[in-house]
């Protein structure tokens, strides 16, 4: 039997497959379920985010942050998998959402300076970072999402200050293991979790896994400006 490919060799096959709609300058994940319809047999819900009126799709920046929130959402007897951002066809959201395509990009966990924290249902919670991209009807064939310079910025600051400076080698790393080395990598990251009770409100800090040194990093948000 086959291995199964890993996520770096499914981005890899995507630009050459005829149904590739976009690229994108970040490499990014979402969480899909699939849920075939009478009228389509083939599709899929992304996992989705809702601030305010505006509902977006999740997408991870970090591997092992995707798996958490996998786990989470799975409880719920769902069955959502990992895949590249750029593997999914988000025109049925953009036309769904008059031309504009909302993502939630998640970066980190909240935490405060002693721990993360979790939700009522003891959970750890995402940072996100919104953005909304306006997609002509005429691109619509093919498209590229490109996240601004002050971002890409802002990220690089927060992973230097967090101590995981080669965090791109990390990530391509990440993308190239199994499905079962990712989900020791998780696990592991999941019993290393001081944790306390909490809202959003209360985080003052950014959690990033380290999987090297194999614990979690807690960035003071005062230490990273704004941008």
């Amino acid at each position: 039997m086959s291995a199964q490919p890993s996520l770096a060799d499914i981005r890899a096959q995507l630009h050459d497959s005829p149904d590739h709609v976009f690229c994108c300058n970040l490499p990014l994940y979402v969480l899909l379920e699939k849920r075939p319809r009478p009228d389509a047999p083939d599709w899929v819900e992304v996992g989705c985010w809702k601030q305010g009126d505006a509902e977006g799709m999740m997408v991870y920046l970090s591997l092992i942050d995707a798996m958490i929130d996998l786990y989470s959402r799975n409880r719920e007897s769902r069955r959502y998998q990992i895949f590249p951002f750029e593997a999914i066809d988000p025109r049925p959201f953009i036309k769904g959402h008059e031309g504009w395509l909302t993502v939630y990009l998640a970066y980190g966990f909240a935490a405060r300076s002693d721990g993360l924290l979790l939700s009522e249902k003891g959970e750890p919670m995402s940072l996100m970072q919104g953005m909304h991209f306006q997609i002509s009807p005429d691109s619509t064939e093919h498209f590229h999402l490109q996240f601004g310079d002050k971002l890409l910025a802002w990220l690089d600051r927060l992973h230097r200050t967090a101590g995981i400076p080669d965090y791109g080698r990390v990530a391509q790393e990440h993308a190239e293991a199994a499905s079962a080395e990712l989900n020791a990598m998780a696990q592991e990251a999941l019993s290393r979790i001081k944790a306390h009770s909490g809202g959003h409100a209360e985080s003052s800090h950014c959690a990033l896994y380290d999987p090297i040194e194999q614990q979690w990093r807690l960035v003071a948000f005062d230490k990273l400006g704004k941008d």
